[in-house]
């Protein structure tokens, strides 16, 4: 099924959602400004925010992030921190690969794994849960069907039955997308 939502749809729900969260104007939550710097997250507003984007899009928002994800694929962190603590060039180039869409500016290698978590953005959250919809089903489980549109109810929903697709959950779609960005970049990862 393809996805329903547009970019900028989800933009604008994210943006709604965090202003919600953080009890701040929605003009506030610009695609650039970062949630904790500029917005002032905290760790549980981004609970919350996580809750609250689940509990109105009907999907599952990753648990852990693009490092941990790394971590795993490669067997261990001895390639993602330099002796100082901060990411290596790998690390960086796989989250500027991510579904996230983070740029060079905003991150890269030397920077503490606290820094790349300070530099999320509205935008940042946006891109990922925009490509959790990007994987869909090919077809409606229920009726067959292979086209999805935004119910009432603001989910997702198979067009011809009204049945809710089930998305790859967050984490699924970061494990997938940190395994892509190595094959990218021809990191040869271990054998599990």
């Amino acid at each position: 099924m393809q996805n329903p939502f547009t970019e900028n749809r989800i933009h604008d729900i994210v943006r709604e959602g965090l202003a919600q969260v953080l009890g701040t104007g929605i003009d506030d939550v610009t695609a650039d400004a970062t949630l904790v710097a500029d917005l002032g997250a905290e760790s549980l507003d981004l609970v919350e925010f996580r809750f609250e984007m689940e509990t109105r899009l009907g999907v599952a928002l990753p648990k852990s992030n693009v490092l941990d994800e790394l971590a795993t694929a490669l067997g261990g962190s001895g390639e993602l921190y330099d002796e100082r603590g901060g990411i290596t060039e790998l690390a960086a180039e796989v989250l500027r690969r991510s579904a996230f869409g983070y740029t060079e500016e905003q991150v890269h290698a030397g920077m503490r794994p606290h820094e790349v978590a300070a530099a999320a953005t509205s935008a940042h959250w946006a891109a990922f849960t925009h490509a959790i919809f990007d994987h869909l089903p090919a077809k409606c489980t229920e009726c067959g069907a292979d086209k999805a549109e935004i119910a009432a109810s603001g989910k997702a929903v198979c067009a011809d039955c009204g049945a809710v697709p089930e998305a790859l959950s967050g984490d699924e779609v970061m494990a997938a997308g940190v395994r892509t960005a190595l094959d990218a970049i021809g990191h040869v990862q271990p054998v599990a």
